[in-house]
């Protein structure tokens, strides 16, 4: 019962799961890192890589021939990126820090090894992934269902994540029409949300940019649609 009440809360600490001898076993050949913001971790068809955040940011997204790009989840601290890679080939997706993060990266190997013997391993795998699909289905909702705020702060972060691989900085360059019409909103609507998002010290805007200053901040936004009610 315990684990499923763990698996019920959207921000699985993955490490929570492990008992300390199995946490040391995970562990074991490990590298920890320091990345930048605007790393790319790994892109499309790369070696396996299974990366446990200590501390930032990380976006998880998908692209298409002609450049562009989808977000699929943002992951935070004690939150494994890459789960699928302990049972299966790499995914077609991608991955980049948003801010400075920390992390852990977990040898593919050692992890498969022990995931296929201790059930506890494959448990807390298992509960990465199921957050995952739950969490991108939720974006796919959040679109339409989320509220202004919600929805602005999805496609600032999108906008801007997709700048930052590009320019090195998280600046949507965008309208509030083009914002207004990318949500399904009016500009007046979407003009009195980024005054909120300003005077909270999120954003800073000039006119055909948004420039995220707190991104952290701004992905808890989105988060909070997909935490359960």
């Amino acid at each position: 019962m315990a684990v499923r009440a763990r698996a019920a809360d959207e921000n699985v600490d993955f490490m929570s799961f492990l008992s300390e001898s199995n946490r040391r076993r995970v562990l074991a050949k490990s590298t920890r890192i320091v990345y930048p913001p605007g790393t790319l971790l790994f892109g499309e068809g790369d070696p396996p890589r299974v990366i446990l955040i200590e501390h930032g940011l990380v976006r998880i997204f998908r692209t298409v021939p002609d450049g562009r790009q989808a977000t699929v989840a943002f992951l935070c601290a004690h939150e494994l990126v890459g789960g699928s890679m302990v049972v299966s080939e790499p995914p077609w997706a991608c991955a980049q820090t948003v801010v400075k993060s920390t992390v852990t990266d977990l040898d593919v190997e050692t992890v498969r090894d022990i995931a296929s013997t201790q059930i506890q391993v494959m448990t807390a795998v298992a509960s990465q992934l199921a957050v995952l699909v739950r969490n991108a289905h939720r974006l796919v909702a959040l679109r339409s269902l989320g509220n202004i705020t919600q929805r602005l702060a999805y496609d600032l972060l999108e906008r801007a994540c997709q700048a930052q691989l590009e320019m090195g900085r998280l600046d949507a360059i965008v309208t509030q029409q083009e914002l207004a019409a990318s949500i399904g909103s009016s500009r007046e609507v979407v003009s009195r949300a980024l005054k909120g998002l300003r005077a909270a010290g999120i954003i800073k805007s000039a006119p055909g940019v948004v420039r995220i200053v707190d991104p952290v901040r701004l992905s808890d936004t989105v988060r909070a649609f997909l935490s359960p009610s």
